[in-house]
């Protein structure tokens, strides 16, 4: 379909449709916001083959089932969550054009994805000049599917490609990462199920994201540690400043265990000695000593001492 004649088609229909309304979200793909209950609302959407089609003799399938309707220009009825994908043929059956026509519920619980730590989408960004990847979960027991979605700051399109598995976006901003964030990054995901549409924002600085990568730990000789900064981390390390965790733990347990004999203990060195002896478990991660934002995972190593 005609992209001009499609936003022209969508701002009749606009009006026609009362107090829904219809938003265009790309070629052939419409849909159907509708406030309060919409499993017990009926809206009767008009639809047009095309301008250039008005002579032909035209017939309609809604899901690939023949409908009553006939002609260039019909009205569908969309009922609670059915939309539908119509299109229009000609004499012979060929497909002259299609529209998909899905339904989004204003006042309706989000289902199509999880929510995680209060979000549906996590963002995260290793360092301040590299590319930020923004994630979400499926419902477990709904066939999601990514219809659109878009990152912009300050009117400026940020360039971001779908990941292979449909769970994540990989996010790459021509920003100097000595410059100071005035404005946030706006994110925004278009995901359906069927014929339900739904709308997730999210808003943040780089800074409010920052994931430091594991850091490496390149000594581990008589109870001394020493570690590197991450190599995706940015330089210099005085601009850019890291601070550490370090937790000494039982060798049975993993660096997440919390109680007694795991202490932590912060520093701003890349070094720490160990007194102690017995078996242990040694833990360090990272994070950006100028945000106090989000932990890096966990870097380990385990130390078995034998009694004598």
């Amino acid at each position: 379909m005609n992209l001009i004649f499609l936003l022209a088609l969508q701002l009749s229909l606009l009006h026609k449709a009362d107090s829904k309304s219809l938003q265009v979200i790309k070629p052939n793909v419409i849909a159907l916001e509708v406030d309060g209950d919409p499993m017990v609302q009926k809206t009767e959407v008009p639809m047009s083959c095309g301008n250039e089609l008005k002579e032909s003799e035209i017939h309609w399938r809604r899901n690939g089932q023949k409908i009553p309707a006939t002609g260039n220009n019909i009205h569908v009825t969309i009922h609670a969550m059915l939309g539908g994908n119509f299109t229009c043929h000609g004499p012979s059956g060929d497909v002259l054009n299609h529209t998909l026509v899905l339904v989004k519920p204003v006042d309706f619980e989000k289902a199509i994805l999880t929510r995680t730590d209060k979000e549906f989408i996590t963002c995260v960004a290793r360092n301040y000049n590299g590319p930020f990847h923004c994630s979400w979960t499926w419902d477990s027991i709904r066939n999601g599917v990514v219809v659109s979605f878009k990152a912009f700051r300050n009117s400026h399109l940020i360039n971001c490609s779908l990941d292979n598995d449909n769970t994540g976006l990989t996010c790459r901003e021509e920003q100097c990462p000595y410059s100071e964030e005035v404005t946030r990054v706006n994110l925004t995901l278009l995901v359906r199920n069927q014929y339900r549409l739904e709308e997730h924002h999210r808003e943040f600085f780089i800074h409010e994201i920052i994931k430091p990568d594991k850091v490496n730990i390149v000594k581990t000789e008589n109870d001394e540690f020493e570690w590197e900064v991450p190599k995706t981390w940015n330089t210099p390390c005085t601009f850019y400043p890291l601070q550490y965790e370090v937790k000494v733990v039982s060798h049975r347990k993993d660096c997440e265990h919390t109680g007694n004999h795991s202490e932590p203990h912060y520093t701003n060195e890349t070094h720490y000695k160990v007194a102690t002896r017995r078996s242990y478990t040694f833990c360090v991660r990272a994070q950006d000593f100028l945000t106090n934002q989000v932990w890096s995972e966990w870097s380990e190593y385990k130390v078995t001492k034998h009694k004598s």
